[in-house]
């Protein structure tokens, strides 16, 4: 009975804590609404705290944050939703207009045809939903086999000859992509979060400068050694950067 009771009263907590997220967050959009941004930016960020994760939340708050002229959480949080809702038309549009407001102007390596394709075609769905699809397609040419070898009909026979290789060519093809997937959404990255920073070619400030880049910049994240990042800019140059002027979203 004791065990139900506190199943209970963490039931109740755990609603009335949603609930308080919930209302921070309605909070955020008042104050928004009132042109207050910084109060804004505070309920937003106390809604975070309960771990509150939703592409609303993250746009809204890029948005009080681009209206305060603070470039790197502006980015950051746009970032942060566009990774939710990757087809948002106004993430990408309020996304376009914070980073004009950077001071680094890096020209980007163009992404390949193929690669870009593939990319697409990947993102369609997301990994879990990719292995489904293997797993249901497996099945699908297994039972295609079976049919095949044990039925008696030509007719069918041909049917499961047939579906034997289209489902052959779906596993492939769905196996294929949910590995294109699985490393997409493994990839890291940040924003540097710091007026400005050096990239050294090692991980120390005695190694030789690399580059010099100001808050706002989005960086990827190749590994980490110690206190630095290894990263990769849009134009292909790679450094090292101190962990503390970045943050990785």
């Amino acid at each position: 009975m004791k065990r139900y009771i506190l199943a209970l009263i963490f039931l109740l907590n755990f609603s009335v804590f949603a609930q308080t997220q919930n209302d921070f967050f309605k909070k955020g959009n008042a104050f928004y609404k009132k042109g207050d941004y910084q109060k804004a930016v505070e309920m937003y960020e106390k809604a975070l705290q309960g771990n509150e994760q939703s592409a609303e939340l993250y746009y809204n708050l890029a948005n009080a944050y681009y209206k305060l002229n603070k470039i790197a959480p502006s980015i950051y949080f746009y970032e942060k939703a566009k990774r939710l809702s990757p087809d948002d038309e106004d993430i990408d549009k309020n996304l376009s207009m914070a980073k004009r407001m950077k001071l680094d102007k890096i020209e980007e390596v163009p992404e390949g045809f193929t690669k870009k394709i593939q990319k697409s075609i990947a993102l369609l769905f997301n990994f879990n939903t990719w292995a489904i699809m293997t797993v249901i397609w497996s099945f699908i040419g297994l039972l295609a086999f079976g049919i095949f070898l044990f039925s008696k009909q030509a007719n069918l026979k041909r049917i499961g000859f047939a579906w034997m290789f289209i489902s052959l060519f779906m596993l492939l093809f769905s196996w294929y992509f949910a590995g294109i997937s699985q490393k997409i959404s493994q990839e890291k990255f940040a924003i540097v979060f710091v007026p400005e920073t050096d990239l050294m070619n090692e991980p120390n400030f005695t190694s030789d400068k690399v580059v010099n880049l100001h808050e706002g910049t989005k960086v990827k994240v190749i590994r980490e050694d110690g206190d630095w990042y290894y990263v990769k800019l849009s134009d292909g140059k790679k450094a090292w950067v101190p962990k503390t002027d970045v943050k990785i979203f």
